[in-house]
């Protein structure tokens, strides 16, 4: 992936027209991925709250949604929902067009709003990205493993916090993570970095805390200060836009800062970043249109298909050659299913309990 192109993305965009129509009929897709009245296969994308400019999430599926048009030579209109409350009407206004092959949504927030429209319009193609949902014959939702996405960037933190060759550590051995909302997917995510540093460091001590919302970084970096006050050398965060401000108290603290958008780093303090190509999804799911391979059930793709790793280009620091072995290892056991990872910050105890790196 080419950090250029994602920094690159355009946060200046024009609204999309909104569309009325009947129906709500998904059009043919056909033979050779093109249809409609300009011969093009087309199709639709919600964004999640925050919208673009977030340096990460949105920023990644529109990056996706961009590359895909390009790549199968598609077209696509997008919203940028300012509330939850949005959701549901942006989907309907998508659906009653039927002109899309697809209408894809983005965040967890989405979940209940798309299915409450996909049983309104059976006839209409749905995509969730980074969701599990079953049982619609008109859904196609595809995800990746939230805690894989977190594990091999905390087990560097857990190496990093006790090892003098990092300068910016501490003494402590102390690492924190900040956690957008109280929901599955990010209780999954802070569970798979704080599994990955007790991994291979029993003994870390392990700070959490809620933010409460995806763009509200003043409160992020507050939280994120209190940590670092505390002892932490290296806080993770996984909250869109919220995160800015976890990078702000590192710089103004000059201790490491772990986030999830190759297009939000700091070369000097940022330590790594845990990556999902959320661009993939975009890319899969427009793929099978184009090639009349579409069907509705789960699809997850993982760390076996490099869809989420840990990323260091770019940054300042230097991993030592042992430490970036131990890292290797320890993906391969993933790979190879030596390790099955929690999902959930309740199974900690006893993951942490009966698993343990051996070299």
């Amino acid at each position: 992936m080419n950090k250029k192109i994602i920094l690159g993305l355009i946060v200046s965009v024009l609204l999309i027209g909104l569309l009325t129509g009947c129906g709500g009929q998904t059009p043919e897709v056909p033979e050779e991925g093109n249809g409609g009245e300009s011969d093009k296969l087309k199709f639709a994308a919600i964004l999640g709250v925050g919208g673009l400019g977030d340096n990460g999430f949105n920023d990644e599926v529109f990056y996706g949604v961009e590359t895909a048009a390009e790549k199968y030579d598609a077209e696509f209109d997008y919203a940028e929902p300012k509330d939850i409350s949005e959701f549901e009407t942006q989907l309907r206004m998508f659906a009653d067009s039927g002109e899309y092959a697809t209408i894809i949504a983005v965040s967890t927030e989405q979940v209940e709003a798309l299915k409450m429209v996909a049983e309104d319009y059976p006839e209409q193609r749905f995509t969730m990205l980074d969701q599990k949902i079953e049982g619609y014959d008109n859904i196609h939702s595809i995800a990746s493993s939230n805690p894989g996405q977190h594990f091999l960037s905390g087990v560097l933190a857990g190496i990093a916090t006790q090892d003098e060759r990092f300068p910016l550590s501490n003494p402590e051995n102390v690492l924190g993570f900040t956690i957008a909302m109280d929901t599955p997917v990010s209780r999954a995510q802070a569970t798979g970095f704080i599994a990955g540093a007790k991994y291979i460091n029993p003994e870390v001590e392990m700070l959490t805390n809620f933010i409460g919302g995806y763009n509200d970084p003043v409160t992020a970096k507050e939280l994120a200060l209190v940590m670092y006050e505390r002892g932490a050398d290296i806080v993770s965060a996984n909250a869109g836009s919220s995160s800015q401000g976890v990078f702000a108290a590192a710089k103004e603290k000059n201790r490491y800062v772990i986030g999830t958008s190759l297009a939000m780093v700091d070369p000097e303090v940022s330590l790594s970043t845990s990556v999902k190509k959320v661009w993939v999804f975009v890319d899969q799911e427009i793929k099978s249109l184009s090639e009349g391979t579409w069907e509705p059930g789960f699809s997850e793709l993982s760390m076996a298909e490099g869809v989420v790793d840990y990323n260091v280009e770019g940054l300042d620091v230097e991993i030592p050659e042992d430490v970036t072995a131990t890292i290797e290892d320890i993906r391969q056991q993933i790979i190879d299913g030596e390790i099955v990872l929690p999902t959930d910050l309740d199974q900690l105890d006893d993951w942490t309990a009966n698993n343990r790196y051996e070299d």
